[in-house]
């Protein structure tokens, strides 16, 4: 028998329930009962959703074994107590490093007694809108029987279910049983070779992460560069680096067919680039296309929902305080979508943002204090969404980055300028003797000097990257940033090489 089934519940009314317990539905309902509301979540997988037991925790506790065995090579004093440098990561005990971090796939570990800490009430089974602020959960115990109960919110109802991975329609592909992002992130083998198709975070992730334990790596990418999402510098640094390693990187290269061999275990993959085709045998391949946001089956229909868009699987429109738009109820504003679900950034971070700025309209408009008119960057606006969402892509090297590139900053008419700077230091070189010249950019707007974008790539970039986050959250122009004056001797000089850059 699960636990928390619905016939745990002692009363059937909140003031807010939350459909999906990943970081935006925890945030969103430990705020609010912090302020004195009543919250539940309704969960029908694991509570705390994928981040801790399929994405973010288990991709990076992959990741580090073979960052830490890299950084103790660079470092005199360290490699010297290498016992060859061919010593690699023992794939047995980083698969078992990364069960410690997911807690075995056992939520009632560490997840459950977090959202219980927080005074939320946890609810397991299948959450579905029956009408205005009404959930009817729905849970399967097994044997053919099912327990239900019809919920009702005084406030608000939260959509957070986050996004599920695309699986592109390719002849023969779901036949072949692929790999997606759980069965990578989760496996405790190690195929001979690995095709990966996608050439975005994951893809890169998972290479760097499988090459290090020693498979074979071959990826396939539609797009003419890897981590198309980032500045094109950065996808090519990152691409030289994983051939350097020995993977085989196959850009603008289409994926037609795939057959697996059952008796052999292989697969066969056909591609096409340039008009011509070619057969490769792989031992295992993964699909990393993309995400897409969960919005089926959760009732939107009931409420006026454009079944349209359900069908085709768009994300939940909302307002800037994540309000859902177009549904019909004559009630003040009750139905939020926070995370994922409403496709603005699908990233844990921004999930951990949005619950916040939920949270922040629901209490508000709990005591009649949600003001008149909303401005950017106030409590109850997601505005980060739209110019300072930050993302670090954990390959080797990383990619960190936030704001606009210069490409998405022309494409939205803006007249910038860039302004490119080694990210090698004195406490670069300190931290690794070997530490490889990174790369570090900056877009600004011209006229005004304003900082609208920031990229930098290389080794133990990614805690660089927080103080453009907040420069461009502040609109802070370059001359300003003189001023931020970066301690001696470490990596963060590396705004002194930026500000020299800029002449300023």
């Amino acid at each position: 028998m699960p636990t928390h089934p619905p016939s745990s519940l002692d009363k059937q009314v909140f003031d807010v329930i939350c459909l999906g317990s990943g970081w935006a539905g925890r945030v969103l309902a430990a705020r609010c009962v912090a302020s004195g509301l009543s919250a539940l979540i309704v969960e029908k997988e694991l509570i705390g959703g994928d981040c801790p037991f399929w994405a973010c925790i288990p991709s990076k506790a992959l990741l580090r074994p073979a960052e830490a065995l890299d950084d103790a090579r660079q470092v005199g004093g360290a490699r010297e107590r290498l016992s060859s440098t061919s010593v690699s990561v023992d794939a047995e005990s980083v698969f078992r490093r990364r069960d410690l971090y997911t807690s075995g796939w056992d939520d009632t570990k560490v997840a459950v007694p977090m959202v219980e800490s927080s005074g939320a009430h946890i609810v397991r089974g299948v959450g579905r809108i029956t009408g205005v602020k009404k959930v009817n959960v729905t849970l399967d115990i097994g044997g053919g029987k099912y327990e239900s109960i019809d919920l009702e919110a005084r406030q608000a109802v939260a959509i957070c279910t986050g996004s599920e991975p695309i699986m592109p329609d390719i002849p023969g592909l779901l036949d072949a049983k692929p790999w997606g992002p759980r069965e990578a992130t989760s496996s405790s083998v190690v195929p001979e070779s690995l095709f990966i198709i996608g050439g975005g975070v994951l893809s890169v992730e998972m290479a760097t992460v499988y090459q290090s334990l020693g498979s074979k790596v071959i990826l396939a990418s539609r797009t003419p560069e890897l981590l198309p999402s980032v500045d094109s510098q950065a996808g090519e640094i990152v691409r030289n680096k994983l051939e350097s390693r020995g993977a085989r990187i196959l850009t603008s290269t289409e994926v037609t067919l795939v057959k697996r061999d059952h008796s052999s275990a292989s697969v066969t993959i056909t591609l096409s680039a340039d008009g011509h085709s070619q057969n490769i045998s792989t031992s295992e391949i993964l699909v990393a296309t993309g995400r897409r946001p969960v919005v089926h089956h959760l009732g939107l229909e009931s409420i006026g929902y454009d079944p349209a868009l359900i069908e085709t699987k768009s994300p939940i429109m909302v307002d800037e305080s994540l309000v859902v738009k177009s549904i019909s109820s004559n009630s003040s504003p009750w139905l939020y979508a926070a995370g994922d679900v409403n496709g603005r950034a699908l990233l844990t971070h921004t999930a951990k943002y949005h619950g916040r700025i939920a949270a922040n309209a629901i209490i508000a408009r709990a005591r009649n204090a949600f003001p008149s008119q909303s401005s950017a960057f106030d409590s109850f606006s997601a505005s980060a969404d739209r110019t300072a969402v930050p993302q670090v892509i954990f390959s080797d090297p990383v990619v960190a980055s936030v704001g606009l590139t210069r490409k998405v900053a022309e494409q939205k008419g803006r007249d910038v300028s860039t302004v490119t700077a080694p990210v090698r230091t004195p406490g670069a070189t300190l931290h690794a003797e070997g530490y490889e010249m990174g790369w570090a950019q900056w877009v600004l707007e011209k006229d005004t000097g304003v900082l609208l974008g920031a990229t930098f790539v290389g080794s133990e970039v990614s805690d660089l990257l927080h103080a453009s986050t907040v420069a461009i959250v502040g609109a802070m122009r370059v001359e300003q940033l003189v001023h931020a004056i970066p301690c001696f001797p470490t990596m963060s000089e590396v705004y002194l090489n930026l500000v020299d850059a800029a002449g300023v």
